[in-house]
């Protein structure tokens, strides 16, 4: 009876062969040469068994650390540690033998070493000198890697990439054309690798900041206000920073015009009120400057052609000089020949002044001012400040009429007063005549 107890235990406790189990786990599950995978054979029984040892059958291009272990003893459940060194790329096929009281179980698994490593791939390799270029770029790899950092061998910002969800990205500004390098430091597992890689790219030309300006008018006169239209086109594929618009020869209203920002694409208009003090071909140049995100200083400029007439905005017409007992007066119309106004007019002859508060474009004004009969000349002269507060004059000499002229203008004042007495005598004669016929 004991006997019979005894065997049936012992079928008992031998477990079947479907429900034994061993797997392999392997990190990282494909290798580069010479990396280490830290491994684990896992063996789970239904019920303790004897367990004799472990040996592992592999070919000579891996090594397996321990190869074989013996004598592990009783058990259910048990996990042995060890690990594969690849030298050589290739597949591999590794026997794993558990000797047990039962028997043997056999267990094959597969150890992959890859020669192919990560690679940066851009998500362009067009780029624009001279230009601030943003760049975003994946990591291929056929291996599952970790803890990857990128080093831009040229200058790019930033200068260290910590790899996320296998994207980054990084700017930089190429001042001339060459292939881009990086190194990249990763680990596969617990092996550490670094690799450089080059990148061969294209270039082109960047078409910069266009300036386009344009005057109100072709021809202009002296001291004639007229408005100038500046426009900033960025043609750039990035941002441009502190434009300054500065302004060169002759009068401005403002010397210089700052604009924060202009983004790419976008355009820009300022206004600039110019006038000329004196007369010919006027080159008024407009410099930009700007700043790139890096802080790189660039400048363009236009010049643009004004004709200015040798006549100012100001003029006098029809000035006529009459002498009476009074004195001399001047007489005339001040005319704003000009597209702009003229403010704050004083004309003046010999000291004698005559205001005006201002004149509209292509408008006039009359005035009569007496001056000393002395006088053998006069100065006639006219000032005024233009739209933008700059100062002009206007002065011509007239000549003073002859002594004779001005006597025979006196007479023929005294005229009327003569005749109305020789009137008077006549009649009293008449008067007188008649009384003494009586």
């Amino acid at each position: 009876m004991k006997l019979i107890i005894a065997i049936a235990i012992i079928l008992l406790t031998v477990p079947s062969a479907s429900a034994q189990v061993v797997k392999v786990e392997m990190n990282p599950t494909t290798l580069l040469p010479n990396d280490v995978a830290d491994c684990k054979l896992i063996i789970s029984l239904p019920l303790v068994t004897y367990v004799s040892g472990i040996t592992f059958y592999h070919p000579p291009t891996i090594e397996i650390q321990p190869s074989s272990v013996s004598s592990i003893g009783w058990v259910q459940s048990y996990e042995l540690p060890f690990t594969i060194k690849a030298k050589e790329s290739g597949t591999y096929i590794v026997e794993a033998i558990v000797n047990t009281m039962n028997g043997s179980i056999r267990q094959i698994f597969t150890v992959r070493v890859e020669s192919k490593m990560p690679k940066i791939v851009l998500d362009r390799t067009t780029f624009t000198l001279n230009e601030v270029n943003e760049v975003g770029f994946t990591i291929s790899s056929p291996l599952d890697i970790s803890n990857v950092i990128v080093f831009p061998l040229f200058d790019a910002n930033p200068k260290v990439i910590y790899v996320k969800d296998g994207k980054g990205s990084f700017k930089f500004e190429p001042k001339k054309s060459m292939p881009l390098k990086f190194k990249i430091e990763f680990y596969n597992g617990r092996n550490y690798h670094e690799i450089i890689q080059t990148i061969d790219v294209e270039y082109k030309e960047s078409k910069g900041v266009l300036i386009n300006a344009t005057p109100e008018y072709p021809i202009a006169l002296i001291g004639d206000v007229m408005s100038i239209d500046v426009q900033i086109s960025n043609l750039r594929q990035d941002d441009v920073y502190s434009v300054k618009i500065d302004a060169h020869d002759s009068v401005f209203s403002a010397k210089s015009v700052e604009i924060p920002i202009i983004k790419a694409g976008e355009t820009k208009t300022v206004k600039f009120k110019w006038c000329s003090k004196s007369a010919g071909i006027r080159n008024i140049t407009i410099g930009v400057s700007y700043l790139d995100e890096f802080n790189n200083k660039y400048s363009e400029q236009k010049t643009v052609k004004i004709r200015v007439l040798n006549e100012t905005t100001l003029q006098f017409s029809g000035v006529e000089i009459e002498r009476d007992v009074n004195g001399l007066t001047v007489t005339g119309d001040i005319c704003n020949n000009g597209r702009s106004k003229a403010y704050n007019i004083l004309i003046s002859a010999n000291g004698k002044t005559y205001y005006i508060d201002y004149l509209d474009p292509s408008d006039f004004d009359s005035f009569e001012i007496v001056v000393p009969t002395n006088a053998s000349r006069i100065e006639l002269k006219a000032t005024w400040t233009n739209e933008i507060g700059e100062k002009f004059e206007k002065t011509i000499e007239l000549s003073v009429p002859k002594g004779e002229a001005v006597i025979q203008k006196e007479r023929a004042e005294l005229l009327p007063l003569i005749i109305s007495v020789a009137t008077l005598v006549i009649v009293l004669m008449v008067v007188i005549l008649a009384w003494k016929r009586r």
